[in-house]
């Protein structure tokens, strides 16, 4: 019987074939009496493609969890795979079983001859579209990531959809829709609000699509090119290098014009800008014809209007904008009207100025504001919450003040500003408003270096250490926030000042406290000698241009602040140019070069604060006279060695040589002589420092153990890169705040990075090293790198026993030798505040946790990311998922032997 069917079988096979020859035939014959290889074949195919697609479907999860876009060859690639396993295990895998249960004769024992050809032949078939479909899953990416879509809110903090400012929004949307304006300028008095405006612009035509992208960059008062290039390319995401101002401006024109439409917005200029220089194409023959850059007549669009480039200004100064920057239309924007200044003022101050009590009283305010709305939001913030009486004792000031004359500001917007800053309930945020005056207007100021400052003034009271003086000046930062007269900077570390208001700052300084910020000055010579009060108590110049000679000697017997910040590092200073400010407090000396300091220094002997930041520095011995120096800062300063006269500074509480690359001595002995230390940074300072225990016989340089004298010391920013040089004992009990880099490996990282107190990477090729005083301050670290840690097998309980109760983020590379994580401890909480867990190239580890944990432990976890872990079978053990309960994100990549993440 078998023999008749395959004949049967065979004759069907003839019948059908197209071309004759041995090989089709026995190809045919092999449907039959293969099949089920080919079956098995086409399973373990279809299992390799299903791992295949977890492969692929891993960072895609990933990716779409951070927000970003799945490139559509992926996405159909996994649908296919879907449709063909789907297919496949529903028409052939499932009637696999039929073709052994009988023949169409109904005989029982007898195979379905016909039914494993068919098969044999489908699975053949499906085993070549499948093959096919595999090799198509080799993904070098699978994501990519969008666009900035920047929210309204990103661009418009604090807007106000008025009427009278929608008018004037309407009026910039419909100039920037004709296709023959390419230059527009915005103008309007200090404080109308055109920043806010024109940032309600740059999201409106992005809304509306009228422009492809928007750029928007700052310009202030001294126009930085540099930082200008840096955000407009930030902007495009276009990274710069290290190129010139020239090679930056070539490469951001190249970008530019490379885009369908682009509105670049130049914000608050105050001179003529050379466009080109920046590298922004402008004008008439950046718009196409004979050599069109853009390419409009290869694109067939002879007729078509092209305008990659538009550009939108704004200037309190109207003839700027329409004679120096030859822009084709100029839009005024004025106060807001009455009505839309009452609302602003109700918003702000609440339903109590409907009272009868409060409603004349709100009527004036709103009237002295004069329509700007920085003055009605600072006023109104000044009498939020307060009492009639307040309303009244303010209002009666205002009438009675004396508004001092500013160009561009009415007297009665100063008079409101001014009264915010009377009615400062803290004299202490007084004096920092007006130090804030001595800044350059329309630049970010660093916290730190208000700090420093306002320490070597003495401006806080009852403030006996460095650490309570920042929490002082925090505190009084927020209290001027809260009041509207200081802004928040682009992050953590600075604030700005509204320029306006840092207007009224440096009037209000100059006239009460004879403090002078001169900016922009012909002849600084005799601005210097004949037109400032000899009486001043402070003197700003801020990064401006000087071209002339400094006096050989200035005479201000009562000078207690003295700022010079240079462009470059041209300018000299006379020898005795110091010899008649005896009572300064506060010198700043930025961008200087001084092979030796003026010999002047010895005569300020009340000097607390020292900044000679972004010198080139040489000889300094003359430091070692100034007794009261209590602030001593070199950052960025290009200083080879720190003399030993230095050590004579008993009274220093703060030094800072950050970023003092070419830093590589500091004489023995001269740390440990700075026992009233209480900050010490050296971030990015690669000293040689001598190790204990070694012949040091004509020693140079200092060793760490010198820090160990340092006993009041609560914040220390340390780089070694030998760590032989570390004590064993390296420990201060005061410490509160550290970045601790040891070993040859880590680089620092800018300042405005950091977003935990205490940081330590650590690299050590012999855990021999590891002193009871590193491992103390392990113990308090939340932000820890670990790499090489030769010997070391555990990090919970090796180099911990309390299971980091501080510890935020771990990052762990290259130990080669640890097995666990964690080493059973089961009778403490690991990790309680861990928020993310980083493992990478750990060759041996098995488990992260081994042995039984505590209920704590883990449960802030967020994020868990794993790469070369090649033992590792399982993250964590089920019974830990009810600890992980914070969990968001968990990335494994090659690690070979991973088979659950929750075993």
């Amino acid at each position: 019987m078998a023999e008749e069917i395959v004949t049967s079988t065979v004759a069907q096979l003839a019948s059908e074939a197209t071309v004759s020859g041995c090989d089709l035939l026995k190809q045919h014959i092999s449907y039959v009496f293969k099949y089920q290889s080919y079956i098995n074949d086409l399973k373990q195919l279809v299992e390799d493609l299903r791992n295949k697609k977890e492969t692929v479907e891993k960072p895609v999860e990933l990716a779409e969890r951070q927000g970003e876009e799945i490139y559509k060859a992926v996405k159909k690639w996994l649908s296919d795979v879907d449709e063909f396993t789907e297919r496949v295990a529903k028409a052939i895998i499932e009637d696999e079983d039929k073709a052994d249960k009988g023949s169409c004769l109904k005989l029982k024992s007898c195979p379905n001859l016909i039914l494993r050809y068919k098969l044999g032949k489908e699975a053949v078939k499906a085993a070549v579209s499948g093959a096919d479909l595999l090799g198509k899953g080799n993904f070098s990416s699978v994501s990519y990531r969008p666009a900035l879509q920047r929210t309204e809110s990103m661009y418009v903090r604090g807007y106000e959809a008025f009427d009278s400012r929608e008018q004037v929004l309407q009026e910039i949307l419909d100039t920037l829709k004709d296709v023959n304006v390419n230059m527009v300028g915005v103008h309007g008095m200090g404080g109308v609000g055109k920043t806010t405006l024109v940032k309600k612009v740059a999201w409106q035509v992005k809304e509306d699509k009228l422009f492809h992208e928007v750029a928007i960059a700052e310009v202030t008062q001294t126009p930085d090119y540099k930082k200008i290039q840096e955000k407009l390319a930030s902007d495009l995401g276009l990274e710069f290098g290290q190129e010139s101002e020239y090679q930056r401006a070539s490469q951001l024109r190249s970008r530019i014009k490379k885009e369908k439409s682009l509105l670049i917005i130049l914000d608050n200029i105050w001179t003529k800008l050379d466009l080109d220089a920046i590298g922004i194409p402008f004008g008439d023959a950046e718009k196409g014809g004979k050599d069109d850059p853009f390419g409009a007549a290869e694109n067939g669009r002879k007729d078509d209007k092209i305008r990659p480039c538009t550009i939108l200004l704004t200037s309190r100064n109207r003839d700027l904008l329409s004679k120096d920057m030859k822009t084709q239309k100029s839009i005024f924007v004025r106060p807001l009207s009455r009505d839309d200044a009452w609302k602003l003022f109700r918003k702000i101050v609440g339903d109590s100025v409907e009272s009868s009590d409060f409603h004349p009283l709100a009527d004036e305010f709103v009237t002295k504001c004069s329509g700007l709305p920085v003055a009605i939001s600072t006023i109104a913030n000044t009498l939020k919450n307060e009492s009639l009486h307040y309303w009244k004792d303010a209002l009666a000031q205002l009438k009675r003040s004396n508004p001092r004359h500013i160009p561009d500001m009415e007297e009665s917007v100063y008079s409101t500003l001014e009264l915010s800053y009377n009615f400062l309930k803290i004299e202490e945020a007084k004096s920092l408003f007006l130090l804030c005056a001595l800044e350059d207007a329309g630049r970010s100021m660093d916290i730190d270096d208000l700090f420093k400052c306002s320490m070597g003034l003495n401006l806080f009271g009852d403030v006996y250490t460095l650490e309570e003086g920042r929490n002082r000046l925090h505190r009084l930062i927020n209290y001027l926030k809260a009041s509207c007269l200081l802004l928040d900077g682009d992050n953590d570390h600075v604030v700005k000042m509204h320029d306006i208001i840092h207007d009224v700052a440096v009037s209000i300084a100059k006239t009460e406290k004879f403090m002078f910020n001169i900016q922009n000055v012909i002849g600084l010579n005799e601005e210097l000698t004949e037109k400032i009060p000899k009486d001043s108590t402070a003197i700003s110049l801020p990064y401006i241009d000087i071209y002339d000679k400094l006096p050989q000697r200035l005479e201000f017997p009562k000078l207690k602040l003295f700022f010079l910040l240079m462009k470059n590092h041209s300018l000299q200073i006379p020898d005795a140019f110091f010899e008649e400010m005896k009572e300064l407090r506060v010198l700043n000396l930025t961008r200087f070069q001084f092979f030796s300091l003026p010999s002047s220094f010895s005569c300020l002997k009340n000097l607390k604060t020292l900044c000679l930041d972004n010198c080139l520095l040489e000889n300094l011995r003359i430091l070692g006279e100034l007794s009261k120096l209590e602030i001593l800062s070199f950052s960025r300063s290009h200083i080879k060695q720190l003399p030993t006269e230095i050590g004579q500074l008993i009274q220093l509480k703060l030094l800072d040589l950050s970023n003092c690359i070419n830093l590589k001595y500091i004489a023995p002995h001269v740390l440990s002589c700075l026992s009233r230390l209480e900050e010490l940074y050296m971030g990015n300072c690669f000293i040689q420092w001598e190790v204990e225990g070694v012949d040091n016989q004509g020693r140079r340089n200092a060793s760490l153990e010198e820090l160990k004298q340092l006993l009041n010391l609560t914040a220390l920013h340390l780089q070694v890169q030998d760590a032989q040089a570390m004590p064993q004992d390296f420990f201060f009990k005061n410490l509160k705040s550290y970045n601790l880099f040891i070993g040859d490996k880590w680089q620092w990282f800018n300042k405005y990075y950091r977003s935990t107190l205490r940081t330590f990477k650590l690299k050590i090729s012999d855990n021999v090293y590891l002193g009871q005083g590193i491992k103390n301050l392990l113990e308090m670290t939340e932000d820890l790198f670990l790499e090489g840690m030769n010997g070391v097998r555990y990090v919970v309980y090796e180099l911990n026993v309390n299971g980091f109760p501080h510890l935020k983020h771990l990052h762990v590379n290259d130990c080669l030798d640890i097995l666990y994580i964690i080493n059973s401890v089961a009778w403490k909480v690991a990790f309680p505040k861990l928020e993310s867990l980083i493992l990478c190239n750990l060759i041996k580890l098995e488990k992260i946790c081994h042995g039984q944990l505590n209920a704590g432990s883990f449960s802030k976890l967020r994020i868990i990311k794993i790469e070369k872990c090649d033992r590792l079978e399982y993250l964590f053990a089920s019974f830990m998922t009810k600890n992980l309960m914070q969990l968001q994100e968990i990335e494994v990549t090659d690690c070979k032997n991973l088979k659950e993440f929750f075993l």
